[in-house]
């Protein structure tokens, strides 16, 4: 069977099922390439982590010498203890390494450092007694040494005095060198410093033979005697201690540091492998990815590829034949029952639509075919129908519209009558409108005029208002200038009154001066020669207040002058304040009267404006009336018009109406 011959069901679901083979297979790859990408990322995270155990184990493995380092030389406990913290993380690490690695070249350097780490467990704890040992001798050499100073001591203080004392000096400088080689060998730890310990002892084992050969008293044999125990004792201690001492030494250097520097190399080792695996792993990752990428790339361009074209196979296989009958299908909806229908003779579900629409089309031609015959049948009932229908109507339509028409040209001759009634109303409207705008336009004249002179008398009253004001104002200033001038005229008549009295006083001084100068006179002349001089100067003097006299009885009468003038003047100006006053009261009134004419004056000319602007409106009133009745009459001219063409149009349509009739019963 061709593929062409299939059903569209059966290409769609082959065209999709080998689509979804291809995508599966595709998935497929793409699960086994990302299944061994994880694989390669779980070996690159193993791989990195074990790089950091690794160095961590050399980390702890340096930490540890450090500490052991400071336990052999310082003694330190606390060093010592993390020593042994430091060690089994180091086996810690170790075994887990040698259980996650999937190098059989670094397991086996795991191995190794494993080794070292046995190894370096137990000389760790050899080391830890030889150090403890060496402790407990060294305190026991600090203890021993003092109390064989001081045992010396006592001996060269009891040989003080003797024959005895040199060598008593002698002995005591032997031990202080034993003391200072003990000491040397325990700062320098050197092998050679034994040798030289034990030289001095011998040297002083000698030194204490040749006293004790010496008849010594009694006190000096039993003081050396405890010398030579305590040397002896001292000794002991130091070839105790000095042997752990050396034992620690060798224990660090050749027990401690060769495992040590050999695990710290294997794990160097282990480092570069790892390091080398990584390199190798990260390219094999990326090879992977590359070549995963490409794959899908290309897989996804032949799936698109093989898509586009079994969409293009199953849409031409489709798509043809249903577009070659849809277009029959539309020709037949058109009425052209002789189309072929393309698509009989397939097999798919394109041929079963053909048939169907082949079925539809016999029935369609031949239900067309009895609706033609049914239809000529019933046009010929239907023209019979349809001739005593238009009979009726033709009746029916004479009896309504006859009337209507009737109704019509009567109504039309009234609208003409009335139409021409309106006309000459409209024209006498638009007579009187004009007579009655030229009036209002004429009294609108008159009352601008009066407006305006209104407005010049009110602008003239506010001006005399103003100037009657200013007068009142000036008047009422004079009045308070001559007031001041009958205060200052009042104080002028007072000073000269008080002059007047001052004037008085100076007479009665001089009447008074010219009594004294003639008593004066008299007495000069009773004195004679003597009082000659005397008498000339009382002569000057009477002389002086006659004229003093004469002159203020002048002066009293300027004054009596100056004073009935001011007398007369404050009286006059009294007169003329009191007039100004009655002038200043008179300005006021008229000034209020004129206020009063000026408000009354500027109402006329509000009211008169008012009139002009009412006169105005009356004009432009007037005016739209004019133009109204100008319309009105226009309106009426057209609708007599109207009338008349509906009167005629009215007769004509009775008579068209008869004929239309006519031909309805003939039909």
């Amino acid at each position: 069977m061709s593929v062409f011959n299939l059903r569209i069901g059966g290409r769609l679901y082959g065209g999709f099922a080998i689509l979804l083979v291809f995508c599966a297979g595709l998935a497929g790859y793409a699960i086994s390439q990302l299944g061994a990408i994880q694989e390669q990322v779980s070996l690159l995270v193993l791989q990195t982590e074990n790089a950091l155990h690794a160095t961590e184990l050399g980390s702890e493995l340096h930490a540890n010498r450090r500490a052991i380092l400071r336990y052999a030389f310082d003694h330190d406990e606390a060093s010592f203890a993390e020593s042994e913290k430091r060690l089994a993380k180091a086996n810690a690490l170790t075994a887990g390494l040698i259980k996650t690695t999937r190098s059989d070249e670094r397991r086996a350097f795991y191995q190794a450092v494993e080794k070292d780490l046995a190894e370096l467990t137990t000389k760790r704890a050899a080391l830890g007694d030889a150090v403890k040992q060496m402790i407990a001798g060294r305190d026991q050499l600090f203890s021993d040494g003092d109390k064989m100073a001081a045992d010396v001591q006592k001996f060269v203080d009891a040989a003080q005095g003797t024959p005895f004392s040199h060598d008593a000096n002698n002995l005591e400088s032997k031990v202080l060198l034993v003391r200072v080689a003990n000491w040397r060998t325990l700062a320098t730890h050197e092998a050679k410093g034994l040798d030289t310990f034990k030289a001095n002892v011998v040297k002083t084992q000698q030194q204490i033979a040749e006293l004790e050969a010496v008849a010594l008293p009694a006190n000096l044999a039993s003081l050396l005697s405890v010398v030579k125990s305590g040397v002896t004792k001292y000794a002991d201690a130091f070839n105790r201690t000095a042997p752990n001492m050396l034992l620690s030494d060798e224990l660090y250097y050749k027990g401690i540091t060769p495992p040590t520097v050999h695990a710290i190399g294997e794990i160097e080792k282990v480092k570069s492998s790892i390091g080398e695996a990584v390199k190798a792993t990260n390219a094999n990752t990326e090879g992977r990815v590359t070549t995963t990428i490409t794959t899908q790339k290309f897989v996804a361009a032949a799936a698109l590829v093989l898509g586009l074209l079994i969409a293009f196979l199953i849409a031409r296989g489709i798509v043809r034949p249903l577009s070659g009958l849809t277009a029959s299908m539309k020709e037949l909806a058109g009425g052209n029952f002789g189309v072929v229908l393309p698509g009989l003779e397939r097999s798919d579900e394109v041929g079963d639509m053909a048939q169907a629409v082949e079925t539809f089309k016999v029935k369609a031609e031949e239900k067309a075919r009895e609706e033609a015959e049914q239809k000529i049948r019933q046009d010929e009932v239907l023209a019979r129908q349809r001739k005593a229908e238009m009979a009726r109507m033709a009746d029916d339509f004479e009896g309504a519209v006859g009337r209507i028409v009737e109704t019509v040209s009567s109504a039309s001759r009234e609208l003409e009558a009335s139409a021409g009634t309106l006309t000459s109303t409209a024209s006498r409207s638009q007579q009187l409108s004009t007579t009655v705008a030229a009036a209002s336009e004429e009294a609108s004249a008159n009352v601008q005029s009066v407006a305006s002179a209104t407005e010049e008398l009110s602008s003239s009253v506010n001006e005399i208002s103003r100037q009657v004001q200013e007068s009142a104002r000036i008047a009422s200033e004079a009045v308070g200038q001559a007031r001041g001038t009958t205060e200052r005229v009042s104080e002028l008549s007072r000073a000269a009154n008080r002059i007047g009295d001052v004037v008085e006083l100076i007479n009665t001084i001089a009447g008074q001066t010219n009594l004294l100068a003639l008593n004066a006179t008299i007495e000069a002349a009773r004195a004679g020669e003597a009082g000659r001089g005397f008498a000339v100067v009382a002569s000057e003097v009477k002389a002086l207040a006659e004229q003093t006299a004469k002159a203020t009885g002048e002066i009293g009468q300027q004054i009596s002058g100056i004073q009935s003038a001011t007398q007369e003047s404050v009286g006059a100006i009294k007169e003329i304040s009191g007039t100004i006053e009655r002038l200043s009261e008179i300005s006021s009134t008229i000034a209020a009267a004129v206020e009063e004419q000026g408000a009354a004056t500027g109402e006329i000319s509000r009211n008169v404006q008012q009139a002009a602007h009412g006169t105005q409106q009356v004009s432009s009133n007037i005016a739209e009336v004019q133009q109204g009745a100008a319309e009105t009459g226009s309106a009426s001219s057209q609708v007599l018009s109207a009338a008349q063409t509906l009167s005629s149009d009215a007769a004509r349509l009775k008579s068209e109406l008869s004929n239309f009739l006519g031909s309805i019963r003939a039909a």
